[in-house]
């Protein structure tokens, strides 16, 4: 049975398949070590330890690690887990020249900056902003209607240093803001165009596509409900305006008769009205024009039923 993929798992799995571009993923790694990173301390030396449940994004990492830094031995494992189900953990263990890899990512734990070397170019905020997105990043299906991508941090100085980061985007502009959520610092957006912008400057083109077809039928949707449901409201409010005025028009009919108005109009729009209760002014408009011979406009209407709407109330008001 095929299992399908959530979207953020296939916007992640995108992230892995693009081509090696050195000074984009070296920035891509230092964001995914930075947030992701635990150090160890064995036997008298450091270890550096990469943990993730998704197998192309462990297997992206380890390649990168490898092609970057040849000479730091790491290792690819993997452990079951236990959570509310049971599930693989794949780790990344950095058994030597953890402080040559640290040093070169310009990574230090207790420092919440953001390396400039690192991200004094776009295509390498490119990389740093993919790098936490691969790490704690997560992005709601565009079929739902709550439009949400986030990427969290356990540190408010570090989540506060990605927003101003973002803001160096030359690109695009996005309106990220950071919220507190239980223990994590969660950056996050909510405008739906603005998902969509950032999923490609990500380069996640095929994601961005698939974005943009959902959210662009679903809006074409909501714009046709709402279009019906304006003219449903418009009908109703039709019929009870017409019924009004045809009660206004009986009225005038009872005490004065409307074959004895004078105004030509008046007249006219008096029997067209009582025979077609539902229709528009314009639609009335239309047939007081045939029915006199000359140009009646939707305007025109309107004043004759204020017009017939002040002789009903004189009646009222007198009987």
């Amino acid at each position: 049975m095929e299992i399908s993929t959530s979207f953020t798992q296939r916007i992640k799995e995108e992230l892995c398949d693009l081509p090696f571009d050195e000074t984009r993923d070296k920035s891509l790694l230092s964001s995914f070590v930075r947030v992701n990173g635990n150090i160890v301390f064995a036997k008298g030396s450091l270890k550096l330890v990469l943990k993730t449940e998704n197998s192309k994004i462990a297997k992206y990492v380890y390649s990168l690690i490898k092609s970057l830094y040849p000479e730091v031995n790491a290792n690819f494992t993997f452990r079951k887990v236990m959570k509310f189900y049971k599930n693989i953990e794949f780790l990344i263990n950095i058994n030597d020249g953890v402080d040559h890899l640290l040093k070169d990512l310009e990574i230090d734990f207790l420092d919440t900056k953001i390396p400039y070397n690192l991200t004094d170019k776009e295509q390498k905020i490119r990389g740093y902003l993919a790098g936490l997105f691969l790490c704690t990043g997560s992005c709601v299906d565009p079929k739902s209607s709550n439009y949400h991508l986030e990427v969290y941090t356990n540190n408010a100085g570090f989540s506060e240093a990605v927003l101003k980061l973002i803001k160096k985007v030359k690109d695009a502009s996005f309106d990220f803001k950071v919220i507190k959520r239980r223990a994590n610092y969660v950056v996050y957006l909510k405008k739906s165009d603005q998902i969509s912008d950032f999923l490609a400057y990500m380069d996640a083109n095929n994601s961005c596509l698939e974005f943009e077809n959902v959210r662009v039928n679903r809006d074409y949707a909501n714009i046709s409900n709402r279009l019906l449901n304006m003219d449903t409201y418009n009908y109703h409010k039709t019929i009870a305006k017409g019924e009004e005025q045809v009660d206004d028009i009986e009225l005038i009919d009872k005490w004065l008769g409307i074959k004895n108005i004078g105004n030509e109009k008046l007249r006219e729009l008096c029997f067209l009205r009582k025979e077609n209760k539902d229709s528009t002014y314009s639609e009335l408009a239309d047939l007081l024009s045939k029915k006199i011979g000359s140009t009646v406009s939707k305007s025109n209407i309107n004043h004759l039923f204020i017009k017939i709407k002040e002789m009903a109330k004189g009646y009222r008001h007198e009987n």
